[in-house]
């Protein structure tokens, strides 16, 4: 399976893969706060973050 190769804007400067509002994580991980499914943005995480 071929997996999608986009760009990701990020804003959280103390994360280690923040490089000029872009996300340079090898893979990106989003998951809802509780349960599995979110109705906004603000109920969704990025679980990918690692501070630095």
């Amino acid at each position: 399976m071929q997996h999608p190769r986009m760009e990701v804007m990020c804003h959280v400067n103390n994360c280690q893969y923040y490089k000029s509002d872009y996300c340079h994580a090898p893979k990106l991980e989003v998951n809802a706060k509780k349960g599995n499914t979110a109705d906004t943005s603000k109920e969704a995480l990025c679980s990918t973050f690692r501070p630095q």
